[in-house]
């Protein structure tokens, strides 16, 4: 029988950044998908701030700005006119203000071609047809397009096979919500468009939906919209003419000049009632799809290869108990709740075609537009930097309005210390925990004792945790111990992370803030301790939790 830490189901995107993921932090993987290639003519295109992030720990973020196209500006227009413009530009906290607009399939490939350089091989076209858990693994059928079937040992399995997903089938997890009335027509064209190539343009009229999004090459634009019927109600095919006739929605004057190929589909809002059965989980589309409203759902489902990423590695590596991974359900689904919800909301807004409401919508998007603390925290909902896991076992406290489960701000700042300028993400490694302690005045007895307690932490757990000291003080930072690095914000760029004396925070390997509060070694120490083991314990107590959830 073949072993393997981990099998992955599916060469998506959200499969293929697991796999990057578990390649860069050390743990064995497989990776099969059905598939013979990858499918050229897929539904998402955009990039967020913080997938972008991800990509850069991956390290194809340098690809992937080179080939996309930077978009700025979202626009929703109803009625013909502009309502709510959100700008990307204005979020003031990552390194990547605004999105990146490309074909899934050249991210598919990017991807692939990233972990082909590192000696991975997608396995294809292979088939899961089976699994069976034990208190020690799972046991994956597999089965080749030539009928030839073997089994595979895995410690851990993740079902990243999309929204029609084999794995949630086998393991009877049930799909909740409900189907769209509406079919929805994509294409690729070559568009004459009047509105700057820095615009993404998402309309809706009497007619339905029309979304304008440019791509990377001359005119290039993805175009989707809800699906023209003909008078006995039946669908119509699409071809360049109806394209053509439903760009009216969008009360722009634009001219497609040819269309490389059409495609239909159906949308619905749903998702799995569980993200984890035993040692299986679900990633990405196969736990959730909803609406194209803001380009959400690839970077949902990175977001989620990421967060299961980190956990999985932690307990592979013995650096965490396997009761870490109880916290993937836990955070992840409660985010897809908020996106699967907000993107239903936001579609039928710009549904409501002929409903007297749709007058109400419009006063709405104006006041909203009109607020620019609205227009931030759309930009930030948009992104997805503003995804937080707060209220989940794994964050505890908060300083100011920074709370624990938030994403660590990406603060840009001049180290005075190091003698460059350089951004806070660049600062915390992303396969461990750090600890910052943050002191905007000088070193304190209480300070200084605590950073010798850390530094002894960072010994006992090498391979697990880091630490850095933050400071607004000269002298803070000429006196600090050498043991424990030393930043030197003398401008207060991370503002943010200060209180009225020192603070203490545990970030965790994705940037998320696991602790935030008061620099108290026993609160510390508490939390570290239900996140990072001493090695030699992990394999029983992984042992034990996958039977108890077996029993369930």
């Amino acid at each position: 029988m073949q072993r393997t830490q981990v099998l992955i189901v599916g060469a998506g995107p959200t499969g293929l950044a697991l796999a990057a993921q578990l390649h860069r932090l050390g743990v064995s993987f497989r990776i099969i998908d059905k598939h013979a290639d990858v499918l050229e003519l897929t539904k998402s295109a955009a990039l967020h701030a913080r997938t972008l992030e991800h990509f850069r720990d991956l390290g194809i973020i340098d690809r992937v700005l080179d080939e996309g196209h930077r978009v700025d500006v979202l626009q929703l227009r109803t009625g013909y006119r502009d309502r709510v413009t959100v700008d990307f530009r204005d979020l003031d906290d990552v390194a990547y203000p605004y999105m990146i607009d490309i074909p899934q399939a050249r991210t598919e490939h990017i991807l692939i071609d990233h972990l082909t350089a590192a000696g991975v091989t997608i396995e294809r076209p292979v088939t899961c047809t089976g699994l069976e858990q034990t208190a020690d693994n799972v046991i994956a059928t597999v089965t080749t397009q030539d009928g030839d079937t073997t089994t595979i040992a895995a410690d851990w399995v993740v079902g990243a096979d999309g929204v029609h997903s084999t794995i949630r089938s086998l393991l009877g997890i049930e799909f909740i919500g409900a189907d769209y009335a509406d079919d929805w027509v994509l294409c690729d064209a070559v568009v004459d468009w009047p509105l700057p190539r820095n615009e993404m343009t998402f309309s809706g009229d009497k007619e339905g939906i029309y979304g304008v999004f440019p791509l990377p090459g001359d005119r290039r634009y993805r175009l989707a919209y809800t699906q023209n019927r003909g008078p006995d109600g039946e669908l119509l095919e699409p071809d360049l003419a109806d394209a053509q006739r439903a760009m009216v929605r969008t009360g722009i004057e634009g001219t497609i000049q040819s269309v490389d190929q059409f495609w239909t589909f159906n949308l619905a809002h749903k998702h799995a009632a569980h993200y984890r059965s035993g040692r299986v989980f679900l990633a990405g589309d196969a736990g959730h799809v909803h609406t194209p409203f803001g380009g959400q759902g690839l970077n949902l489902g990175v977001g989620d290869a990421m967060n299961l990423g980190w956990k999985l590695a932690a307990v592979t590596a013995g650096h965490s108990y396997a009761e870490l991974l109880d916290s993937y359900e836990t955070e992840r689904h409660k985010v897809a709740q908020r996106v699967v919800a907000f993107t239903h909301l936001g579609a039928r807004a710009m549904l409501l075609r002929g409903d007297p409401r749709r007058h109400l919508r419009d006063a709405a998007f104006t006041v909203l537009n009109a607020t620019a603390t609205a227009r931030a925290k759309m930009a930030r909902r948009f992104s997805q930097l503003g995804h937080t896991y707060r209220g989940t076992p794994l964050a505890s406290g908060h300083n100011g309005q920074l709370h624990a489960g938030d994403r660590i701000p990406d603060s840009l700042l001049f180290d005075g210390v190091a003698d460059r300028t350089v951004r806070l993400h660049d600062l915390v490694p992303s396969g461990r925990f750090t600890i910052i302690l943050t002191s905007p005045d000088d070193a304190t007895p209480e300070l200084d004792q605590l950073r010798e307690h850390v530094s002894a932490l960072c010994e006992t757990h090498p391979d697990a945790l880091s630490s850095f000291l933050l400071t607004t003080s000269w002298h803070a930072a000429s006196t600090a111990d050498s043991e424990m690095p030393v930043i030197l914000d003398r401008g207060r760029n991370a503002a943010t992370l200060y209180g009225r004396g020192p603070v203490a925070y545990v970030v965790r390997p994705d940037r998320h803030i696991g602790y935030a509060g008061a620099p108290d070694a026993a609160r510390l120490d508490s939390y570290l301790a239900s996140v990072i083991t001493t090695s030699g314990t992990t394999k029983d107590r992984t042992t034990s939790t996958a039977a108890a959830k077996e029993k369930k």
